[in-house]
């Protein structure tokens, strides 16, 4: 049976922790809670607090951005949250960031997406295992070896391992994908929709063969975002606007489910604009075109596109769409709820995840 899983949105002005759709998630029988991170809220700290008020759930991060923290120093965070829930329940869900949020917002350089993403699973596994870490790598190395060293020896982290934490790589490119099969113990994708796998699998397929066979215990965890609006319609809106302003992240999935044309269209109409200030507008909750060009890539955007890939509509409807989810080789699906470009906290409707609990064959359980 597929795990299912909700997530905490990172996005909003004041940070509020939805526990009434936690622990409601909880007793539908829902497997995870997963937070996330961008320019707003932290990924981590939630955790901890999520984890004392629930008894099952696991807890894990969807994604942590790999420029921001030290590996070694993500791993001690992950161990202490394995401590904490007894062992067992804690996902480490890693991920690039963006070259606005590296170098403009973190403060480190760019660099090289695939290496540091090997030097920071490479060094999180040493240090997750309870060896003293010994590392050089290309983008993250330790200890220090450069000038002006000590010659400091290698340290371990001092919380014995008590159970594994499983680490989860993101990846949106054909490269990146390869990588998550290779050195991670899943893939958590960007963006996904039924009928996806089989454009993906030889891409995962390569990975595992460079590690040396597949690995049977591989997840994939991917999300679906829904909302509940009577007005199919006015319910796709901001989920067109979601496909704009992250066309460039989605474009390889575009592509593999048939709108070459769309992905192209939407390539030329941002390239148009100056990327730096683009990403800016992103941030700041704003289009990242400018009016006219804006109009245009929405209205590039069919419906169709929009209810292959998302969960709109009424209940009942989401309900019966959301069968192709549970069966489309997905290990895991995150249940996201509304507009993710928005600052503001949404309503959030509760009865969509027991209904989608019901429809997975989930059964709830005593807490």
């Amino acid at each position: 049976m597929i795990e299912l899983a909700t997530e905490v949105r990172w996005q909003d002005r004041y940070f509020e922790l939805p526990m009434e759709r936690i622990l409601l998630s909880e007793r539908l029988g829902y497997d995870a809670v997963f937070t996330a991170e961008g320019f707003g809220s932290d990924g981590l700290v939630p955790l901890g607090y999520i984890a004392a008020h629930t008894k099952s759930l696991k807890v894990g991060t969807r994604v942590s951005e790999v420029t921001g923290r030290p590996p070694v120093l993500s791993a001690m965070t992950y161990q202490t949250l394995n401590h904490l829930t007894g062992g067992g329940r804690v996902i480490a869900g890693i991920g690039s960031a963006s070259q606005q949020a590296a170098e403009g917002f973190q403060g480190r350089p760019w660099g090289s997406q695939l290496a540091r993403m090997r030097d920071y699973v490479a060094i999180m596994r040493q240090a997750l295992d309870g060896r003293p870490v010994e590392y050089q790598g290309e983008e993250w190395s330790a200890p220090y070896r450069g000038p002006g060293n000590h010659g400091v020896p290698p340290n371990a982290i001092g919380l014995a391992p008590i159970a594994p934490i499983p680490i989860m790589v993101a990846a949106s490119g054909p490269k990146m994908t390869e990588l998550a099969a290779e050195i991670g113990d899943g893939w958590m994708p960007p963006q996904f929709s039924p009928g996806l796998m089989p454009a993906f699998q030889p891409l995962l397929d390569a990975g595992f063969e460079r590690a040396g066979g597949k690995k049977e215990d591989f997840k994939i965890w991917a999300h679906v975002d829904v909302l509940v609006d009577d007005d199919v319609q006015a319910a796709m809106r901001p989920f067109k606007e979601y496909a704009v302003t992250w066309a460039r992240m989605q474009r390889s999935f575009m592509i593999a489910r048939g709108y070459q044309e769309l992905a192209d269209r939407l390539e030329e109409l941002i390239s148009s604009e100056d990327a730096g200030e683009a990403e800016i507008r992103t941030q700041r909750g704003e289009p990242i075109l400018g009016e006219r060009l804006w109009k245009e890539a929405l209205a590039a955007i069919p419906d169709e596109y929009i209810d292959e890939a998302w969960l709109v509509g009424p209940v009942a409807r989401i309900a019966k769409r959301v069968a192709p989810w549970l069966d489309c080789g997905l290990t895991g699906l995150v249940i996201r709820y509304g507009p993710q470009l928005s600052h503001d906290r949404m309503v959030e409707n509760l009865d969509v995840f027991q209904a989608i609990a019901e429809a997975a064959g989930k059964e709830p359980v005593a807490t």
